[in-house]
């Protein structure tokens, strides 16, 4: 008798507004288990329990899900001088182009140039290349929160940098705006579609139907940009 067993990658919306995939592996046994593994969330399920049946299990497990993929290493960038690197910035394929030089790191066109005084601490490189990323990030963050606040007659006291694992942003009560650094990567598009997700927190601090109303409003495109984040989320951890 041949066991059967069958896959299929999925996506579900948590509580707190975050979409993840996961791996569903449904056959013959008696109850859901969930695995967190280096690629993410891993369901094995009873081949006849429905979907939905599924994701309310997960929901019930979200605290344990988020505390431990926030405890992955995602796979970091691995730079070489010998063969050219890829990255994306604002949606865009850079190529990295690395030489021995003064600290500096500067683009032109679809080029990212990085000068660093030594090229076989890899370590070190990374380190100084994803700090300027983040630098960069938050400079255009704070150029497109401000933007969207302003339009939306929206006051904002702070904009900062998050690095967690499982949300793309968050919003709180002193009215300051957390955006993960790895959206940079993202098409403006998404990134725009995240920032005014978390503002319209600032009027209400749920996912209520009027919460959902107030996105559309002000960024009537928002299930376009859901579904191409979650398209690409994954990726977006490649780089760390």
């Amino acid at each position: 008798m041949f066991e059967t067993e069958l896959q299929s990658t999925e996506s579900i919306e948590l509580l707190n507004g975050t979409t993840i995939n996961f791996l569903l592996i449904k056959k013959y046994r008696r109850s859901i288990g969930l695995k967190i593994t280096k690629d993410g969330l891993i369901v094995h399920a009873p081949i006849l329990m429905t979907k939905s049946s599924i994701k309310k299990a997960i929901i019930s497990k979200q605290k344990w899900i988020e505390s431990k993929l926030d405890l992955i290493n995602v796979s970091p960038i691995t730079f070489s001088i010998s063969s050219l690197q890829t990255f994306n910035l604002l949606g865009k394929a850079m190529t990295l182009q690395c030489s021995t030089g003064p600290k500096k790191i500067f683009v032109k066109g679809d080029e990212c140039f990085l000068s660093f005084n030594d090229l076989n601490n890899q370590e070190k490189l990374k380190k100084y290349f994803v700090k300027w990323l983040k630098d960069y990030a938050l400079d255009y963050f704070k150029a497109r929160v401000y933007l969207h606040s302003k339009n939306n007659n929206l006051i904002v006291n702070n904009v900062l940098l998050s690095n967690a694992k499982t949300k793309w942003g968050t919003c709180n009560y002193k009215r300051e705006v957390r955006l993960n650094w790895r959206l940079i990567q993202a098409s403006t598009f998404i990134i725009d579609y995240v920032i005014c997700h978390e503002l319209s927190h600032l009027k209400f601090m749920n996912h209520s139907k009027q919460f959902w109303d107030l996105v559309e409003d002000i960024f009537p495109d928002y299930k376009e940009a859901q579904k191409q984040l979650k398209l690409i989320g994954f990726h977006l951890y490649q780089l760390d």
